[in-house]
C-alpha cells in the first residue's frame, strides 16, 4: 500500500457532545489523562509520513519502521531507556470513550514505546533495544499521558503550534501538505489563505505556493504523469524546487500559467493541452526512477535558473527532452544569443557602409567583395526564412 498522504478521514472522531459521553469513559473529551498504552494506535495519515517516498503503512510493523528511518527512532528508545518515559507532555488523541485511540500527535513516542515493550516487535522493526530493559521504564511506560480532542481539526493548534512555529518544524513539503489539506478540508466553511497564514505566522505569499504547489503535484500525480516516489533521488524530497519553479515566469509560460495563476487556487491548476508538458518539467527538475533518468536540478542556484531558460528557447528544449545535459541545451542558447547579436552588428556595419558610399572612389577589386557580400545575405535570409517556416509548422 502506498502512503498517498490524503488529509485524514474524519471517521476516527467521536462527535458526541459531553453530556452524551458514556458514565465513565476511559477519557473525557478536552481532558488530559493517563491511557493504557494497549488502548493507543497509531495514526496512518500522520502528516509526518508524507516524505515523498514509497512507504507502506498497513500495519504496525510497517509504520513503526517509516519512524525508524525517518525521524531518529533508536535516539528516542535510547533516551527512554536512559531515562525513562518523561511524561511531560500528553499525546494527543480522538477515538470512542472506551478505545481504542488514535494518536493525532505523538506517534513517534508511541512507536518508542511500543518497541521498549515488546522485544519481539523490535526485533521485526530493526530496532535495538537495550536489554534488559530495567524495571523502572516499563513501570514509566504503562500509562501514557494524552489529552483527548472531539474532532481531528480540534488537534491542529497543538500541531502548528509544535511542527509549524514550534520547536520541532517539519519540512517543506510535510509542512505544505498539513496546510494544503487544511484548507481543501476547511475552504467550504470560510477559512481562506490569509487566516492559515495569520494562524501559522507565515506570508501569505508563501502558503499560497506551498498550497498551489501541492495542487499541481497532485494533479500529476492524478494524471498519471509523474509520482514523487519515482522520483530518481531517494532521501527528503526537495519541493522548494517546484515552488520556485512555479513562481518563475519561463516555468510560467512554459506550462500555460498566467501571471497571478495562484491568486485563485484551483484543484486542477494545469489547463489539458498543457499536461504533457507538466510531466516533462517534473521529470526534467526530479528524474525518474523508472526511466533510469537523473533529475537536472542538482542545487536551485544556477540549476533551477538555467533550466528555466532552456524551456524558455524551443532548441533548447528539444535538446532536453532528447536526452542531452543542461550544459548541452545551454550551448544552443548561447549559440542562439551568438548568432542574434553577430547578425546585428553586420547590420550594423553594413550601415556605416551605406552611410560612407560617397566617399566610394571607384576601386573595381572592391565589386568583389560586395558579391560576396551579396550572395552571404541571401543566404542568411534564404537559411532564416526556411527555419522560421518550420518553427511555425510545428
Amino acid at each position: 500500500m502506498t502512503n498517498t498522504s490524503k488529509a485524514r478521514p474524519e471517521t476516527g472522531s467521536t462527535r458526541k457532545s459531553p453530556k452524551h459521553q458514556a458514565k465513565n469513559p476511559i477519557l473525557g473529551i478536552g481532558h488530559t489523562g493517563k491511557i493504557p498504552i494497549e488502548l493507543l494506535k497509531f495514526d496512518k495519515h500522520n502528516p509526518r509520513l508524507s516524505t515523498g517516498n514509497d512507504y507502506s503503512v498497513t500495519d504496525d510493523i510497517s509504520i513503526i519502521s517509516i519512524y525508524r528511518e525517518i525521524a531518529a527512532l533508536d535516539e528516542l528508545v535510547l533516551s527512554i531507556c536512559s531515562n525513562n518515559y518523561l511524561d511531560l507532555e500528553p499525546l494527543i488523541v480522538i477515538g470512542p470513550d472506551s478505545g481504542p485511540f488514535q494518536v493525532l500527535e505523538g506517534n513517534r513516542r508511541l512507536a518508542a514505546i511500543m518497541v521498549i515493550k515488546d522485544v519481539d516487535l523490535a526485533r521485526r522493526c530493526k530496532i535495538s533495544v537495550p536489554q534488559p530493559v530495567r524495571t523502572s521504564v516499563l513501570e514509566s511506560i504503562k500509562l501514557i499521558l494524552a489529552r483527548r480532542v472531539e474532532k481531528i481539526i480540534d488537534a491542529e493548534p497543538y500541531i502548528r503550534f509544535k511542527h509549524i512555529i514550534g520547536p520541532y518544524r517539519w519540512d517543506a513539503y510535510i509542512k505544505a501538505r498539513f496546510v494544503a489539506n487544511w484548507y481543501k478540508r476547511e475552504r467550504d466553511n470560510g477559512i481562506d489563505i490569509d487566516q492559515i497564514a495569520r494562524q501559522i505566522g507565515d506570508t501569505n505569499n508563501t502558503i499560497r505556493a506551498y498550497i498551489a504547489s501541492i495542487f499541481v503535484l497532485d494533479q500529476a500525480e492524478q494524471e498519471n504523469i509523474f509520482s514523487i516516489s519515482d522520483r530518481f533521488n531517494k532521501g527528503r524530497f526537495a519541493f522548494s524546487h517546484l515552488y520556485t519553479a512555479l513562481c518563475r515566469k519561463e516555468y510560467q509560460d512554459y506550462l500555460g500559467l498566467e501571471k497571478g495563476w495562484n491568486q485563485n487556487l484551483s484543484d486542477c491548476p494545469i489547463a489539458d493541452g498543457y499536461i504533457s508538458k507538466l510531466g516533462q518539467v517534473l521529470k526534467l527538475i526530479y528524474g525518474s526512477k523508472n526511466d533510469g533518468k537523473a533529475g537536472l536540478v542538482a542545487s536551485q542556484n544556477p540549476d533551477l535558473a538555467n533550466l528555466g531558460k532552456c524551456l524558455a528557447n524551443t532548441s533548447a528544449t528539444s535538446r532536453l527532452l532528447a536526452g542531452d545535459s543542461l550544459e548541452k541545451a545551454l550551448a544552443e542558447i548561447e549559440g542562439s544569443r551568438l548568432f542574434n547579436e553577430t547578425l546585428i552588428v553586420a547590420s550594423a556595419k553594413l550601415s556605416k557602409v551605406i552611410d560612407l558610399l560617397p566617399r566610394y572612389e571607384g576601386d573595381q577589386s572592391l565589386l568583389g567583395t560586395a558579391d560576396e557580400i551579396y550572395a552571404r545575405a541571401d543566404m542568411i535570409k534564404s537559411f532564416m526564412e526556411k527555419t522560421a517556416h518550420k518553427k511555425n509548422m510545428k
